[in-house]
C-alpha cells in the first residue's frame, strides 16, 4: 500500500511548516492524531468485523472518518509515521491493575525522533498522554495535563511501564513489552478483542476524544462527561440511541453516516 500522508495530514488537521525538527514534527503529529480520530469501540460493540491492516484502519479511520481502538489507531499512526521518515515499530502492552498488568491485549509504538526513543500512544482511551513520553527512566512527564513516568521491569512480564501519577502517587497505567511485535500478532490480539465473548469492547460501550484545547470527552455506557481545561467535569446521561448519534456526531467526532447504532443495556455477570 502507498500511504497517503497528505490525506492522513488532513483528517488530522494538521499543517507543518517544513522547519520542524524531527521531535517537533512527532509531538504534532501525536496531538493532532488523538484529539481528531477519536477512541471507539463500536464495531465490536455492534458485531462489525474490525481490520487492523494498513488499508483497512485507512479505509475506516482516514476515508471514512471513523474512530478505533489500540490496534488500529497505532497501526495507522505507526504506518504514517513511516511514511513521515521515522523509525519506528509496534510494541504489545498490557493495562494495568490494581498491583499487577492484564493480559498483553493493547498496542503502542515506539519510535525513534532526533536520536531519542519514544513511547507513542494513540489509541488508549483511559488517561493516556496526548504527546509522546520520552523512553527516559525514573523522570517525571508532564504532556500538560497529566504527569507520568517511566519504570523499568515492574513485572517479569513487562520492561518498561508507563504510570501516571494520581492523588500525590505513581500508579501503573500500561506495561510495555519492548521487543518488535509481528503485525500478525496483533492481528491475533485484536481477533480477541473484537471476537470474544469475554472482551470489554462487546460489554461495554467505551468511547473518549481529548481535545485540542486541553478538555476531554468519554463515554461508557450511558455515562458520559466532558471534563474542562481547568479539569471542572460535567456529566450526563444518554437516554435514547438519537442522543448517541448525536454525541457521536458532534463530540467525538465520528462520522456516522450510513452507521446504525442500537444501545444495548449491559447484561448482568
Amino acid at each position: 500500500m502507498e500511504f497517503n500522508l497528505q490525506t492522513y495530514y488532513e483528517r488530522i488537521g494538521l499543517e507543518l511548516s517544513g522547519t520542524e525538527t524531527e521531535t517537533e514534527k512527532l509531538k504534532k503529529m501525536h496531538l493532532h492524531h488523538i484529539t481528531h480520530i477519536p477512541f471507539e469501540a463500536l464495531n465490536p460493540y455492534m458485531d462489525i468485523p474490525v481490520g487492523v491492516d494498513a488499508e483497512s484502519t485507512f479505509e475506516k479511520l482516514v476515508v471514512n472518518k471513523r474512530g478505533g481502538y489500540c490496534f488500529e489507531q497505532n497501526s495507522l499512526f505507526c504506518t504514517a509515521l513511516k511514511a513521515a521518515g521515522f523509525n519506528v515499530y509496534g510494541v504489545h502492552a498490557r493495562v494495568g491493575a490494581t498491583g499487577d498488568f492484564g493480559l498483553p491485549l493493547h498496542r503502542m509504538n515506539i519510535v525513534e525522533a532526533d536520536g531519542v526513543r519514544y513511547v507513542a500512544d494513540v489509541g488508549f482511551g483511559g488517561d493516556c498522554f496526548v504527546l509522546p513520553l520520552e523512553l527516559k527512566l525514573d523522570v517525571e512527564q508532564s504532556d500538560g495535563r497529566n504527569t507520568y513516568r517511566i519504570i523499568k521491569n515492574p513485572t517479569p512480564e513487562c520492561d518498561y511501564a508507563v504510570q501516571i501519577l494520581k492523588d500525590g502517587k505513581f500508579a501503573n497505567l500500561l506495561g510495555i513489552i519492548e521487543k518488535p511485535a509481528q503485525e500478525a500478532d496483533f492481528e491475533v490480539c485484536s481477533f480477541y478483542t473484537n471476537c470474544s465473548p469475554k472482551s470489554g469492547f462487546k460489554l461495554f460501550l467505551m468511547c473518549a476524544r481529548p481535545t485540542m484545547e486541553g478538555g476531554k470527552y468519554t463515554l461508557f455506557n450511558r455515562a458520559g462527561s466532558y471534563t474542562d481545561p481547568e479539569g471542572n467535569v460535567e456529566h450526563f446521561e444518554l437516554k435514547s440511541d438519537e442522543e448517541f448519534v448525536a454525541y457521536f456526531r458532534d463530540k467525538l467526532l465520528i462520522n456516522m453516516d450510513g452507521f446504525e447504532f442500537k444501545f444495548r443495556e449491559p447484561q448482568p455477570k
